[in-house]
């Protein structure tokens, strides 16, 4: 008998423990937040902070990347760039492809490596859907208390607007001069350096969500198999493994660790299966990989 596939809402409560950029473009040296307007009950309008919810689909995506890899016992400079671009950010058209359907490559790929049927990627001319949506991460605040799930309608950030919770940062790019790495210049750094070599201290500066703002979002499973569960979960796993996880922008600058609280009771209890499954079948897994991305 088959297993029943699954459809869930697996709720989402991310606290930040240090401040989020998720940038919208720039404004002069400003990298700025990005916002949504929203219409509130009275009728009047406002501007909110979110995080996308492709940016955390991304998330799960990378894990999952980096799980599969490391499964299958993938060494560097061996893997296609067709197949990395399947992995990482879910493949490409191109325009050479035609759009006849390959429904047998499809399950194939989707058995032997859930992350497809999962999440969805578009190969060989053909644009797959997968099994997972992602909702935007709304803020907790005054301007979103008519869109709070129950579990947050008593939370005190509700009391507080979406602009108390906004800030800015900044940085620098320093000249080099006068520094001690002046000792590996060709020429005296003060006297000799031409004018179009010369540079100036730069300060940017970007908006941020601060520390101990609470974001509120959703995973939905749609007829998931067993298989998209386990992937989900241990990509989630790999994610929070130190306890947090990273959302946003400006990551490898510190910025967007957060305390997830997922609720998974919605799902069937299964065990972590899919790592395990991928060391069965190593080079099988990698052939699918390649002839899904048309490569």
């Amino acid at each position: 008998m088959s297993t029943p596939l699954v459809t869930a809402t697996i709720p989402l409560t991310a606290t930040l423990v240090s401040p989020l950029h998720h940038g919208a473009g720039t404004s002069g040296n400003t990298q700025l937040l990005r916002t949504q307007e929203v219409v509130l009950p009275d009728g009047t309008g406002a501007v909110v902070p979110f995080v996308s919810g492709n940016s955390l689909r991304h998330a799960i995506r990378h894990a999952l990347a980096e799980l599969t890899l490391e499964a299958v016992g993938a060494a560097p400079g061996t893997v296609t760039k067709p197949v990395i671009d399947l992995l990482y950010s879910g493949g490409a058209l191109t325009a050479s492809e035609t759009s006849q359907v390959d429904l047998a490559t499809h399950r194939r790929l989707d058995e032997l490596w859930a992350p497809a049927g999962l999440l969805g990627y578009a190969g060989r001319g053909q644009v797959w859907s997968g099994s997972l949506y992602v909702d935007h991460l709304h803020l907790v605040c005054a301007e979103n208390a008519w869109r709070l799930p129950q579990r947050l309608t008593d939370h005190p950030h509700t009391r507080l607007s979406a602009a108390a919770m906004r800030d800015e940062d900044f940085g620098t790019r320093h000249d080099t001069v006068g520094t001690p790495v002046d000792r590996w210049l060709d020429v005296d750094p003060w006297l000799q350096t031409p004018d179009k070599d010369r540079t100036t201290q730069m300060i940017y500066d970007w908006q941020v969500l601060r520390a101990g703002a609470v974001l509120f979002g959703t995973l939905r499973l749609a007829s998931a198999t067993a298989a998209h569960v386990q992937a989900l979960r241990t990509a989630w796993e790999w994610l929070t493994a130190a306890g947090t996880m990273h959302l946003g922008a400006k990551r490898a600058q510190g910025y967007g660790v957060c305390q997830v609280d997922a609720d998974w009771s919605a799902l069937p209890d299964l065990d972590g299966a899919f790592v395990a499954a991928l060391h069965q079948h190593p080079a099988e897994v990698m052939a699918i990989l390649s002839q899904a991305a048309g490569k």
